[in-house]
């Protein structure tokens, strides 16, 4: 009689055993295979997001003299600003889908009442696109200011004691503020008054000129040096620097969900590896007979080790297929519901194969040591249990 079909049927005679079993790494593998999709797809999700919530990337002048911006020093000499061509140039580089936002930015000194004020020409649906966490008094949703409106800093409100719908003279002009930002504790927010690029650079006699690019750069699946270096060849004139300190907090956020992820699929594994390894621990105590029968008969131990090995080995095998088949498909079926987000998680076919390795080998490593105690067994004690 072959090793494989003594295994085979004591798989089929002990059907509730091998039945736990199967259901204990289907559950491992499913749920592993799940939460690793799910997971995965919430990472991306988070991280483009967070990249779209302010910018990680600015654009400088190389040289210049220096003007305060919200505590980033921006060179502002005539001459030495950056060029509004710029933005389409960055338009063109390889990785160009991944730039999410791109505002360009003029800044100048002006005089409110005998008061300096920063004066921060922007194009206003680039600017309210990258800076989402704006709540801004008097600006309806997704309405854009005129180029004769201002929206206005909360500190440089109160400062200048601005309302809404009041007019107030910039450089020879009138304009309205047509809206308050609410504090929001960026300097660079609460201190300035913003108003249309176009028009301020008219006003300041720059009509191409621009002080400093900010632009969000959606990298989760391309690193941000590789998109910084290609703007660099594109913008020789211009220094591409990413903000470290924003990457870093967008990756901190991604990696918990990764670890999250990782820490619970392990354990779940690790669960059924204990199941495999108790459900054979109790088949080695139960066949102490049979196995005296096998090696009365001329069995080694080898052929006892195979036998145990094999059972498991189907069983496993079985179990990561199913596993990873009804993870898989509620992953793709469920998993945005759970999240409570809107994730596109595609059909991912390596994942079956390491789906089959997890379960085979947790199994074979569950069961080493009870097989290793079924082939200890003395033939003659184990004929005792007839």
């Amino acid at each position: 009689m072959r090793i494989f079909q003594i295994s085979l049927g004591n798989l089929t005679r002990r059907k509730a055993r091998s039945l736990l079993l199967l259901l204990s790494l289907i559950i491992g593998v499913s749920s592993s295979v799940f939460l690793y999709t799910t997971t995965s797809a919430m990472e991306e999700d988070v991280a483009n997001k967070l990249d779209q919530y302010g910018s990680n990337l600015l654009i400088l002048p190389k040289t210049g003299e220096t003007l305060s911006f919200g505590g980033v020093t921006v060179r502002t000499s005539p001459g030495e600003e950056l060029d509004i061509a710029m933005v389409e140039q960055m338009r063109t580089i390889k990785n160009n889908e991944t730039l999410a936002a791109i505002s360009p930015k003029l800044l100048a000194e002006g005089q409110i009442e005998n008061k300096s004020v920063l004066l921060v020409g922007v194009r206003f649906p680039e600017e309210l696109r990258l800076k989402k966490w704006w709540n801004t008094e008097g600006l309806a949703k997704r309405e854009i200011p005129q180029a004769s409106e201002l929206v206005v800093g909360s500190e440089a409100a109160r400062v200048l004691n601005l309302g809404l719908g009041q007019e107030v003279s910039i450089k020879g002009e009138n304009f309205t503020v047509k809206g308050i930002i609410q504090p929001t504790g960026s300097s660079e927010d609460d201190q300035a008054i913003f108003m249309d690029l176009e028009t301020l650079q008219r006003l300041e006699q720059k009509s191409t000129a621009i002080s400093l690019i900010e632009a969000a750069v959606l990298c989760y699946d391309c690193p941000i040096e590789d998109v910084t270096m290609q703007l660099s060849e594109k913008l020789p004139g211009a220094k591409v620097t990413p903000l470290q300190a924003a990457l870093v907090s967008r990756d901190d956020t991604v990696k918990r969900f990764s670890l999250l992820g990782s820490v619970v699929g392990i354990i779940l594994l690790a669960t059924s590896g204990f199941v495999v390894a108790m459900s054979m621990s109790a088949a080695v105590k139960e066949r102490t007979r049979d196995i005296g029968v096998l090696r009365a008969m001329g069995f080694r131990k080898k052929h006892i080790l195979s036998i145990f090995l094999y059972e498991v080995g189907m069983i496993s095998f079985f179990g990561g297929v199913l596993g990873y088949a009804l993870g898989m498909g509620l992953a793709m079926n469920f998993g945005d519901n759970l999240a409570q987000m809107e994730l596109q998680i595609p059909f991912q076919p390596d994942l079956a194969g390491y789906s089959l390795i997890a379960a085979v080998g947790i199994s074979l490593l569950a069961s080493l040591y009870p097989a290793w105690k079924a082939i200890k067994l003395d033939p003659v004690e184990a004929l005792r249990y007839f």
